[in-house]
């Protein structure tokens, strides 16, 4: 008998064949485990290994095989980006001593020149700055600052630049860009200390990574129209660098254990999007014209990523507050986190121009679902008032997922009481059940969230308790059609008309 090889199948059904070998990306299917760096990881890679094959197979493959993407940004240099002159230190020092801008090579986009400019004129003012105060005041503040500014730049310019050219280049020539659905983007920690208590302050004068960041992702949106879901996996305090929010560290050496934070903004599936084939920033873009600090704590930069596109969904997993149990008082203290300035934006304060005109733009108002997990988060760190008007769907773990040993680790746990861990998991469900299970309901106000899940509700030890704070949301609001999981009727205002005087938000 012939042998038979699927190479001489028709394509249309060798592609139908290769759609069966497809499963959610590791940042999907982890997302609710601890997280470290090997979320986005997987060892199941059946379309690299089909890639590998032949030509025909891996031209049939590639657009499955890059339908989700990611890139390690603290990866390290490659030869071929120290030799940019718009981000080496050579091309740095000649612009500082010419005063012109370097040979740029072709292809390289003009907002990448702009923050070469823009460094060498901050360390020129920290020269003039120096020299002018040498001779009454200590200059070594100044000095140590543009020393940052320095290494800054020359360390994460050409990693953020290159690091996505490289990607929507090969994307380009291979005509991949309308296939990336989805992108993650992963690092360590990308600084060997914090700048400030509030990291974006530094991003003024001496951390270029915030400027960089709001270009990446403002070049990666503009050519890859596809991207229904972007994934951010980073350590809490350059989590708020890669999205552009503001965030506060003062407590943050009582977390000692959360080493890294994700963020997952998202589409529904059936988004339609326009795709892109240009691999240089689109040009319609004014990259002068990006905003890349929060105007206050807490708060978001003008252009986030999570302004850029009128996100549907937020996953946030904050990993384990365990060591933060063992500080005195540590009900006070609050983990370097998103969560507030993401709070902050759903009721933003406007601001005004001086003819008294709203300048400020209302972000996250198509946002829909959000999702939290952590590991005991303290209850006074999960108020969801500001965000339960807007959302549809909630969606809570607040305990380690099933099958997870933390709990049986001395080291993890240190010095935390089991008590304390239960009872601030509770309390946060006692308060969203109070804020949920009301009859408080008018015709004028209906709520707006339709569904609830408590995925806590499945751990058998806690099933009992969490039956009787849950009580409330079946009276007469909600349903629990499964473990864990509410609804909220679907009957119009008529079934609750009884309660019409009291208003849902009180």
């Amino acid at each position: 008998m012939d042998e038979c090889y699927i190479g001489r199948l028709p394509e249309e059904l060798i592609l139908h064949i290769l759609e069966h070998l497809d499963s959610l990306p590791p940042s999907q299917l982890k997302i609710r485990h601890e997280p470290n760096l090997s979320l986005t990881e997987s060892g199941d890679t059946p379309y690299k290994a089909v890639s590998c094959v032949s030509r025909s197979l891996r031209r049939l493959t590639l657009p499955l095989l890059f339908r989700h993407s990611r890139l390690r940004l603290d990866q390290p240099l490659k030869h071929s980006w120290t030799k940019c002159l718009i981000c080496n230190a050579g091309g740095l020092d000649f612009r500082l001593n010419t005063g012109k801008t370097p040979p740029v090579v072709h292809g390289i986009d003009q907002y990448h020149v702009n923050v070469l400019n823009d460094v060498a004129t901050l360390l020129e003012e920290s020269k003039e700055q120096k020299d002018a105060i040498a001779n009454f005041a200590d200059a070594s503040p100044v000095e140590r600052q543009a020393s940052q500014l320095r290494e800054n730049f020359l360390d994460w310019s050409p990693r953020f630049y290159h690091g996505l050219k490289d990607f929507v280049d090969f994307s380009a020539f291979h005509n991949l860009s309308s296939s990336v659905q989805s992108y993650v983007i992963s690092t360590d920690k990308m600084l060997s200390k914090k700048l400030d208590r509030f990291p974006h302050l530094a991003a003024i004068d001496r951390d270029i990574r915030y400027r960089c960041s709001v270009e990446f992702w403002t070049h990666l949106l503009s050519v890859a129209n596809s991207l229904q879901r972007v994934t951010i996996l980073a350590p809490p305090i350059d989590l708020a660098c890669l999205t552009n929010c503001a965030i506060d560290t003062f407590g943050d050496w009582a977390f000692g254990d959360m080493d890294f934070h994700v963020l997952t903004v998202s589409f529904p599936l059936t988004n339609s999007v326009q795709p892109s084939t240009q691999s240089n920033a689109d040009q319609s873009v004014d990259y002068t014209a990006l905003d890349p600090l929060p105007h206050r704590y807490p708060g978001l930069a003008p252009h986030s990523i999570l302004n850029l596109r009128p996100w549907h969904s937020i996953q946030i997993n904050e990993g384990a507050f365990l060591k933060a149990y063992g500080t005195y008082e540590y009900f006070e203290r609050g983990p370097p986190s998103l969560i507030y300035s993401i709070k902050d934006s759903l009721a933003p304060r406007p601001i005004y121009s001086a003819h008294a005109q709203r300048i400020s733009a209302v972000p996250l108002q198509n946002l829909r679902s959000f999702t939290y997990t952590g590991i005991f988060p303290f209850a006074n760190h999960l108020d969801f008032r500001e965000l339960l008007p807007q959302l549809e769907e909630l969606d809570l773990q607040l305990a380690p997922e099933p099958g997870s040993n933390i709990l049986q680790e001395p080291a993890r746990v240190g010095k935390a009481q089991m008590e304390d861990l239960w009872s601030e998991l509770i309390t946060v469900y006692q308060h969203v059940a109070a804020l949920l299970g009301t009859f408080h309901i008018t015709a004028r106000n209906v709520p707006r969230l339709k569904k609830f899940v408590c995925r806590d509700s499945k751990i058998a030890n806690l099933q009992e308790e969490l039956d009787e704070v849950f009580v409330p949301l079946c009276l007469p609001v909600w349903a629990e059609y499964e473990v864990g999981v509410f609804s909220r009727l679907k009957g119009g205002i008529d079934e609750v008309e009884e309660y019409r005087n009291i208003s849902w938000a009180d």
